[in-house]
C-alpha cells in the first residue's frame, strides 16, 4: 500500500520538475521517499540526467508507461552504474570531495601518524560502525581499526563502508547500527595515555551518539557491547555534526609495525567528517 503526495514544482536545467513525496509499505516496513519526477524522456536521458544534476540526484526511478524519470537524493548509491531502469543507481566510485565540519576529541594518543581520508558513497552517511581490537597478547596493541557502516539518510544499510588506515592485529568486532532513521552525528575515545613503565595500548574503545539527519530528535547514545575496553579511559565527547548533516568520513593515527618499535600501540586518534 502507498500514501502519494505531490507538491512544488522546480526547475532544473531546462526541465520543470514535480517534488513527491510519499511512504511504501515494503515487507512490512514505512520507509520515506522523497523524489523529483523529471518529465518525459528515454532510459538513458533519465540515467545521464542523474549524472548531470548528481547533488539531487542519488536514486533512479524509471516509469515506462509514462516515460517518467524520477530522482530521489536519499537512497541507496550503488557503486555499480550497470543499468538505466529501476532504483538505487548511480556511476561507478562516488565519492564526497568535501566536507562542511571536522570532529575530534582531545584525548587522542601521542604516537603514530595520520593516514588517509576515507568517505563513504556520495549521498551515504555514516549508520554504524564496527572496531578491530587485538585481545590478549606479550605487546597489546587494543584498538587497530574503526570501520563505519555507510547507508541512506534514512539510516537504511547501503552496503558500503569507510576505515580509514589500520594495524594488522586483533579481529573484527561484529558491527552495531544506530536507531531506525538516525546516523552517527559525533564520539568519544577511550585512550590509555602514556606511561614509560606499562605495555602501551593507544586507544582502546571508541563510542558514538545518533541522531536525526535533519533535527536534534533522536538522540541516543550508542556503543559496542560493554562499551568499554581494557585500559584508559574515555574523554569529553567531540563536537556535534550540525542539522541536515552527518559523519560520513574517517581518518585514523596509526602507530607500529616497525621492526624497531618496541611497544606496538596501533590506533591512537581518529577524526571524523560531516557532510551535508
Amino acid at each position: 500500500m502507498s500514501f502519494l503526495f505531490q507538491n512544488v514544482r522546480l526547475t532544473v536545467g531546462k526541465y520543470q520538475t514535480t517534488k513527491e513525496f510519499f511512504r511504501v509499505d515494503k515487507n512490512k516496513e514505512i520507509r520515506s521517499m522523497d523524489l523529483e519526477v523529471i518529465g518525459s524522456m528515454s532510459e538513458v536521458q533519465c540515467a545521464a540526467f542523474c549524472e548531470e544534476n548528481s547533488d539531487i540526484c542519488c536514486e533512479i526511478t524509471y516509469v515506462k508507461s509514462s516515460k517518467e524519470c524520477k530522482l530521489g537524493p536519499s537512497g541507496c548509491c550503488h557503486m555499480e552504474f550497470n543499468k538505466v531502469s529501476g532504483s538505487n543507481i548511480l556511476h561507478p566510485g562516488r565519492k564526497f570531495n568535501d566536507y562542511i565540519y571536522t570532529l575530534s576529541v582531545s584525548n587522542g594518543g601521542v604516537f603514530g601518524d595520520w593516514t588517509y581520508q576515507e568517505f563513504c558513497t556520495k549521498g551515504h552517511y555514516a549508520v554504524g560502525y564496527k572496531m578491530k581490537i587485538e585481545g590478549p597478547h606479550t605487546d597489546r596493541t587494543e584498538l587497530n581499526a574503526i570501520e563505519i557502516i555507510c547507508g541512506s539518510r534514512g539510516g537504511v544499510p547501503c552496503g558500503d563502508i569507510s576505515s580509514s588506515g589500520q594495524q594488522e592485529w586483533g579481529g573484527w568486532t561484529d558491527e552495531v547500527l544506530c536507531p531506525a532513521k538516525t546516523l552517527l552525528v559525533a564520539f568519544s575515545l577511550q585512550v590509555q595515555q602514556y606511561n614509560v613503565v606499562v605495555d602501551n595500548t593507544g586507544a582502546n574503545y571508541v563510542k558514538f551518539k545518533c541522531r536525526d539527519f535533519k533535527n536534534d530528535a533522536g538522540n541516543f547514545d550508542m556503543s559496542y557491547p560493554p562499551g568499554y575496553g581494557a585500559y584508559g579511559s574515555y574523554g569529553e565527547w567531540s563536537d556535534a555534526c550540525p542539522v541536515n548533516s552527518a559523519i560520513c568520513g574517517i581518518q585514523t593515527k596509526i602507530h607500529g609495525g616497525n621492526p624497531y618499535v618496541q611497544d606496538d600501540t596501533a590506533l591512537n586518534d581518529v577524526k571524523f567528517f560531516c557532510c551535508e
